[in-house]
């Protein structure tokens, strides 16, 4: 455990004993209050859990909470309480895997407006069955349980999912959930298989809200659709969760208590007017704490810096590439045609080609980003076309992107872990940060800047940072689609040595590049397309002399 940790986690125990020991000294309003805080900080951790780090936005919450309370009010006289429990969380697992693995490709708004239609199906479906299976509508919960035992279920829980957040937020999960909120397709690029991890965090967030909603059945003794699926539940969670902050363990926790005075006190004197107070707190949340407190505290609190330590930079392995018949069509559109070509080890090989002649499209095919229509691609004899782009960067191939992309709330250091971590040999501890630091140093990165957020960093320092993670996943062939574009001449200089060095290291490259300069002097062979097909290949000075190339580039017969 690193000991900085050690005084926030003591001080979060303590308060969890003294709050394990309010039943003793209250009973009545002040406990029913501080068990709706409980279920609150349940459900809000729980979301936050998912929701938090990949910025998946759920109102699935209540449907959670609601199978975990039909599930209690069927089984609570068949099975042990504890039982109940375990088969509570169970049910909410399955139903979260058959839905993540179906919806969780769904991103944005349309993962939004699918977790509220999921709520109000489930409801229907429940709805349906006792009306036409049971013949009534509700269930009565006969269960002899206090409200002192309800109050120590929740407190567990809660203590359970806040541990369980913990350990997630410093394992190799917790760090994709963070990489894939920032940017998926970077994710996916890095080596993390984002649909596992998705549904891996989906579910373990859906146990503990179905938990939740069985605990607090027996609270109101009869239970019905209108009362289980409530979907109000899930908008005051969610309102919870970002009032407190979602980038924080304990951001839920701070939102909860508030808001739940606060909604007492709306209840008591404006019963009428909830639903459009609530929606005005809503605004003013998301309007003036769009981080949520713990984002403001963080705002205000100084970030120590640490220099690192820069080692000798490392030998990549040799690499090889051979494409056969490469094909891809859009509709009508042939965006590549009938491309064959092969990288040697150690081989700089230049794409080029006009604007729309499908360079990037091959560079897709080759990262897994697109699936080929027709052809093959083998990476060092190995067959890859058709397979996900986390499992190509793995075996060895890595990219950058036309258009620079870094995740920007993170430090240039936080951008390049994630492709350590879920490299083939993936670094831990300590040695992470210090292959961070050594990568940034060899692409040119001021050791100042390691801590900065690679947002305010400028336009060549970002490509740096996105060089660097590319190169942490110790690839056998590197993609750069463009990476001198934009720079200034002093700038292209530098960025000709770092690429001309790395050849020198032994890495395959193939270079997407409207830089001629660039071309000429980094590229050994060089492929040439045009409206999608090959239109001459070579040796970088015969394949540019090519008349075809000329009139390509040039649009004349006599240029």
């Amino acid at each position: 455990m690193n000991m900085r940790h050690a005084p926030w986690l003591a001080l979060g125990f303590t308060l969890l004993l003294m709050v394990a020991g309010l039943p003793l000294i209250a009973s009545g309003y002040v406990l029913a209050v501080a068990i709706s805080m409980l279920s609150f900080t349940a459900l809000a951790a729980a979301w936050s859990l998912f929701s938090g780090p990949t910025h998946y936005i759920s109102l699935a919450t209540v449907a959670f909470f609601g199978i975990g309370a039909y599930t209690a009010a069927i089984g609570g006289e068949l099975m042990p309480w504890p039982l109940v429990l375990v088969v509570a969380g169970l049910v909410g697992v399955a139903v979260a895997l058959v839905v993540g693995l179906s919806t969780l490709r769904l991103s944005g708004i349309y993962f939004v407006i699918f977790t509220f239609g999921l709520t109000e199906l489930v409801r229907q479906l429940v709805t349906w069955y006792e009306v036409n299976i049971k013949g009534t509508v509700g269930r009565y919960l006969f269960l002899d349980i206090p409200q002192a035992v309800i109050y120590w279920q929740l407190a567990v829980l809660t203590g359970a999912v806040l541990l369980i957040a913990w350990l997630i937020s410093r394992s190799r999960l917790g760090l994709a959930a963070r990489v894939i909120g920032e940017d998926e397709t970077v994710a996916r690029h890095a080596g993390i298989d984002t649909t596992w991890a998705k549904i891996t965090l989906f579910a373990i967030s859906a146990a503990f809200m179905s938990v939740t909603g069985a605990v607090m059945a027996p609270r109101w003794t009869y239970v019905d659709p209108a009362i289980a699926f409530n979907p109000m539940i899930s908008f005051q969670v969610v309102i919870m969760a970002l009032l407190g902050g979602t980038g924080s363990l304990w951001g839920p926790v701070l939102g909860v208590v508030p808001l739940v005075l606060l909604f007492e006190f709306l209840t008591a004197n404006f019963p009428n007017a909830f639903n459009i107070l609530l929606g005005a707190v809503f605004m003013t949340i998301v309007y003036f704490l769009p981080r949520g407190v713990v984002g403001l505290v963080q705002d205000w609190w100084p970030q120590p810096v640490r220099m690192p330590a820069v080692t000798a930079p490392r030998i990549v392995d040799d690499a090889v590439l051979a494409v056969n018949g490469l094909g891809k069509s859009f509709g009508g559109l042939v965006a590549v045609h009938d491309l064959s070509f092969r990288v040697e080890a150690g081989q700089i090989v230049g794409l080029i080609g006009p604007n729309g002649s499908g360079k990037t499209t091959v560079l897709n095919m080759i990262s897994g980003a697109l699936k080929p229509d027709t052809g093959s691609i083998h990476l060092c004899g190995r067959r890859i076309d058709g397979l996900l782009p986390d499992r190509v960067a793995t075996l060895g191939i890595a990219r950058t992107f036309q258009l620079v992309r870094v995740l920007g709330s993170m430090t240039c250091r936080q951008n390049v872990e994630p492709a350590i971590a879920f490299r083939a040999r993936p670094s831990s501890g300590n040695a992470l940060d210090e292959t961070a630091d050594t990568l940034l140093a060899r692409v040119g990165l001021a050791a100042a800047k390691v801590h900065m957020p690679a947002s305010q960093l400028t336009y060549i320092d970002q490509k740096r940072v996105e060089l660097a993670r590319a190169l942490a996943l110790e690839p056998k062939l590197l993609l750069l689609d463009e990476w001198l574009a934009g720079l200034n001449p002093t700038e292209l200089e530098e960025g000709i040595n770092l690429i001309d060095s790395m050849r020198r290291e032994g890495l395959s490259i193939i270079m997407v590049e409207h830089v001629m300069d660039a071309v000429r002097s980094l590229c050994d062979h060089c492929i040439v397309m045009n409206a999608g097909r090959l239109i001459a290949a070579g040796q970088t000075t015969a394949a540019l002399a090519d008349p075809e190339v000329v009139r390509a580039y040039l649009g004349g017969p006599d240029a």
